[in-house]
């Protein structure tokens, strides 16, 4: 999982699309594993903490549950359903502002929380100790018995962003993610494109360069030199 900074600025536009204009339950989803859903959601909630609002961030990406093992989870559960009670994130600031609820194991608790309404049901009783609930999702493409349809998930909530590794994910498979979010009458706020892969023109002009390093030493450092001072070349290819 990455770290994104609570100051970045590409993170603040998404707070200020989301969290800051009152969506209270929000679901980020991608298509493939590996598209950064974490990474966003968990630097989403600090953002949130940071404003003194009170995050409780659900861990139900079953496939890779990386935000449930920052707590020790609950033995115990808040309902008969068995879910468990949300742990305090430990940071270190000191900030008690967000909670996890790990990812649910049993396939007999994922099955009672695919019922209708379950889900939304459990939301509504979570805002009423929180201000904010954000949900990690399974991929879009590894939904099976064993996990909550992100889609579902999506349903359930206020609003939902969708993260796009730029480079990997195809438009095919971008397509029929959004097909089930409309399906399942989504709100989706907006697309979160990852460029983790996607360098800009300019890092990959500076990356070819380097190769003439060892013939050309001094073009190959004026051309650089250059690059590096054309803003237009940042343009991501």
């Amino acid at each position: 999982m990455i770290h994104i900074p609570e100051s970045y600025l590409e993170l603040e536009y998404i707070y200020s699309a989301t969290l800051a204009r009152d969506i209270k339950s929000l679901a980020i989803v991608s298509t493939t594993p590996g598209e950064g859903v974490s990474s966003l959601l968990l630097s989403l909630a600090k953002r949130n903490a940071f404003a003194g609002r009170k995050t409780l961030v659900v861990d139900f990406n079953i496939y890779n549950p990386e935000l449930s093992a920052l707590t020790k989870p609950s033995v115990n559960s808040n309902s008969s359903r068995g879910l468990p009670l949300p742990a305090v994130l430990p940071q270190a600031n000191g900030n008690t502002n967000i909670a996890i609820i790990s990812v649910p194991i049993e396939r007999k608790l994922v099955l009672g929380l695919r019922e209708p309404g379950v889900l939304q049901n459990h939301i509504t009783q979570w805002l009423d100790t929180y201000d904010n609930v954000l949900i990690d999702t399974s991929p879009m493409s590894l939904t099976n018995r064993a996990n909550l349809p992100p889609e579902y998930i999506s349903s359930a909530c206020d609003g939902t962003i969708l993260t796009v590794l730029a480079g990997r994910t195809t438009n095919t498979a971008v397509v029929n993610t959004l097909n089930k979010l409309n399906k399942a009458q989504a709100l989706l706020i907006g697309i979160v494109i990852n460029d983790q892969f996607n360098p800009s023109l300019k890092n990959e002009l500076l990356r070819e360069i380097e190769r003439f390093d060892g013939i050309l030493p001094t073009l190959a450092k004026k051309l650089c030199h250059w690059i590096k001072r054309r803003k237009i070349l940042a343009l991501e290819v």
